[in-house]
């Protein structure tokens, strides 16, 4: 009260039940907590750090069960004094949460499994989940690496699978490798990707996210987007509405890429009824910038100003909301055949009951041109029910049920993809990375150092003169890398295997 002038009452914090969720469009209250509970626990830390300095000891912070109120992505935190952080790593976004933080020496992966009971069991097979584990966090670390890693739990357990024991070796050699070859530099990223929700950078590679590396039925279709960015050869970072509001679109920014349900703080909520911020995004776009929605974009609660998405005419695509069913909607044929989905596979049987099919005729308030039967071969998650084109123009690249999944839409200079969902995978990885390519008119970059095997991937280092290719997978896998000079090389990769070349 004596910082902030007025009194925090029970009910903000009970939040009518949500008790602050970071899926809750943050209110002046929660923001003013966060900053006052920073306040207070960062200034402890930075009294602890200088105790172990002043003992000769390094200050380290392990990111998961002591982090609340140091906030490492807020603005302050390299004036904590902490040497290093470390976290648990499940996966790729959790991997890049933890190497990504500012302001300290070092960042160290806590790898799983843990050696408990639970894990460490007769019969069990904890090597299984190591490199599965360690797949996941390898594609990150190439993009955005960590300087050590480490395990955790009862080595008494672990001795006991000498198996396991071999495996960790393995995996430890690798990541020395890694470091040796790269030097701790980061693969070149192609693009700059900005994830656009309301916390921004304070909550870098925390969104969509209710319990660590573990997606539920409500996220899994937006947590997708995190964890295909995190191995991908793009630079992300996380900026906020405020951000926008104030300063505009970085000039450096290729993509912006917005996604979630209606009224969460991942779309937005309320924050679209400021016309500064559709004016300023719009105007962008049709400069020659990419905007990217993913599920219910740029979305408002109520129906205003004639849309759901306020950016429909960006996206050339709205949700049906039971506010316009007497308006027609025209649904033009779907393009099959795309830059963006190139690299998907569609059943032939499938395909050729589609067009054998055809388009359903005009009804009252749905004006026709659905498709009747599904072309499929995507993976969308859950569905976004009742989504429609708000023109003819609109390109639809996925529109099966009588709603779209994926459409793009020239803006001006600019572009824009709508796509439904996107639960991870690496047919999904590869189609949002052909999305980030075509939405900034960068088509011409995309085939340098691709992989036609969307389960391997190419991490490249100019500073270091080489290149790598990594399979995703627990089996053998085989790929072509297109070159800068045109020239192909064939890889052959056991499982789990990464295989390194010289530019």
């Amino acid at each position: 009260e004596k910082e902030y002038g007025y009194r925090l009452r029970p009910e903000d914090f009970v939040d009518g039940g949500a008790y602050n969720s970071a899926w809750r469009v943050p209110r002046k209250a929660q923001r003013d907590w966060i900053d006052f509970l920073s306040g207070f626990v960062r200034a402890n830390v930075k009294k602890l750090a200088d105790m172990s300095h002043e003992a000769g000891k390094e200050a380290m912070m392990f990111l998961g069960d002591q982090w609340i109120g140091t906030e490492p992505y807020k603005d302050g935190f390299e004036d904590l004094g902490l040497d290093a952080v470390v976290g648990s790593i499940g996966d790729g976004t959790t991997t890049r949460m933890i190497a990504d933080i500012p302001g300290v020496k070092y960042t160290e992966g806590r790898f799983l499994p843990y050696f408990f009971p639970d894990t460490f069991y007769e019969g069990n097979d904890p090597s299984i989940e190591g490199l599965d584990n360690w797949r996941k966090a390898r594609r990150a670390i190439l993009r955005s690496p960590i300087s050590r890693m480490g395990y955790g739990g009862y080595l008494s357990l672990a001795a006991k699978f000498p198996k396991f024991v071999d495996t960790v070796t393995h995996i430890a050699d690798e990541f020395r490798d890694i470091h040796d070859r790269t030097g701790g530099v980061a693969a070149e990223g192609e693009l700059n990707v900005a994830i656009l929700n309301s916390w921004g950078k304070m909550r870098s590679w925390m969104a969509f996210t209710v319990a660590h590396a573990l997606p539920n039925k409500q996220t899994y279709s937006y947590y997708g987007i995190l964890e295909s960015l995190s191995g991908m050869r793009v630079n992300v970072r996380f900026i906020s509405f405020d951000d926008v509001l104030e300063h505009g679109v970085a000039d450096d920014i290729d993509v912006i890429i917005n996604g979630g349900p209606v009224d969460t703080a991942f779309t937005g909520g309320d924050v679209w009824k400021n016309p500064k911020l559709t004016e300023t995004l719009r105007a962008w776009v049709r400069g020659g910038g990419a905007f990217v929605g993913v599920g219910e974009p740029s979305s408002l609660a109520r129906f205003q100003a004639g849309r759901f998405f306020q950016l429909a005419d960006v996206l050339g695509v709205d949700e049906e909301r039971y506010q316009t069913l007497s308006v027609d909607k025209y649904f033009p044929t779907v393009t099959p055949e795309h830059f963006i989905t190139a690299d998907v596979h569609v059943d032939p049987a499938a395909r050729e009951a589609w067009e054998k099919a055809g388009y359903r005729i005009p009804l009252s308030g749905c004006g026709g041109g659905q498709g009747i039967k599904p072309l499929g071969g995507i993976d969308f998650g859950e569905p976004v029910a009742n989504t429609f084109p708000v023109n003819e123009d609109v390109t639809l690249l996925r529109a099966d049920g009588g709603q779209v999944q994926l459409a793009v839409n020239e803006y001006g200079k600019g572009r824009g993809v709508y796509v439904s969902g996107l639960p991870y995978s690496a047919a999904n990885a590869r189609l949002l990375e052909r999305a980030l390519f075509w939405a900034s008119h960068n088509e011409d970059k995309y085939t340098a150092y691709s992989s036609t095997n969307p389960e391997c991937e190419v991490a490249v280092f100019p500073d270091a003169g080489q290149y790598c290719v990594i399979n995703n997978t627990d089996r053998p896998q085989s790929t072509d890398v297109a070159l800068p000079d045109g020239s192909v090389e064939h890889f052959d990769l056991d499982q789990s295997a990464i295989a390194w070349r010289n530019l």
